[in-house]
């Protein structure tokens, strides 16, 4: 029971965080959406930053988990690589509140939320690398992704943060399913100078040109 209530404490929180915005929504209110009382609510989450961080670690462990997956060897690895992300820019849609509008203001305002996301950072450079060094054995891309897979880990790391704030302003009325899309095409190319003819082959039945706002 105990486990039930927490998690519908969250839900709640998510559902108005991501609907309200952040600062519109205080601990009162998500108490009166799970119908229970602000005393029963502070015994699970004493304060709101504890609601955020407790939120933030399943975002965090949903993204871990795509990330961790096994990719296929051979030709799927560039196929399977395109699911995962997309997977991810999924949850952060679930999880939009975290980025939108004042992303910095709240990663920096609770330290084990910052330091999450700077330890991530640096496990990111070896994903990248990794990732990369497969690409280049399967003859998808050049040696000359691996020579600037560090550049494209800072690229690729933006890109992945704030498409959110992009969309907000020039796809206000688009669906989920148009954002992410558009998202998963931006994102895909500045991979495409690299790819063999066999690379370019797999993006391109995969990845659609940008659209115009």
């Amino acid at each position: 029971m105990k486990g039930q209530t927490r998690q519908q404490i969250l839900e709640a929180a998510l559902i108005l965080f991501c609907k309200e915005g952040l600062e519109a929504v205080g601990t009162r209110d998500i108490a009166k959406q799970v119908d229970i009382s602000l005393g029963n609510l502070t015994y699970y989450f004493p304060t709101k930053n504890d609601i955020i961080l407790a939120l933030s670690n399943e975002f965090t462990a949903a993204i871990d988990k795509e990330l961790q997956a096994e990719r296929a060897a051979g030709d799927k690895v560039f196929v399977d690589f395109y699911r995962q992300v997309e997977a991810v820019f999924r949850i952060q849609l679930r999880y939009r509140f975290l980025f939108n509008k004042r992303y910095a203001e709240i990663v920096t305002s609770i330290a084990e939320i910052q330091t999450y996301f700077q330890n991530v950072l640096k496990g990111h450079f070896v994903f990248w690398r990794e990732l990369h060094q497969e690409f280049v054995q399967q003859k998808l891309a050049s040696e000359s992704l691996l020579e600037d897979t560090t550049s494209l880990s800072y690229v690729f790391n933006i890109l992945a943060l704030f498409w959110h704030q992009e969309q907000e302003i020039y796809m206000p009325k688009a669906s989920d399913k148009q954002k992410v899309d558009h998202a998963l095409a931006v994102f895909f190319q500045p991979y495409k100078p690299y790819l063999t003819k066999k690379g370019c082959k797999e993006f391109d039945k995969m990845i659609k040109k940008p659209k115009p706002y």
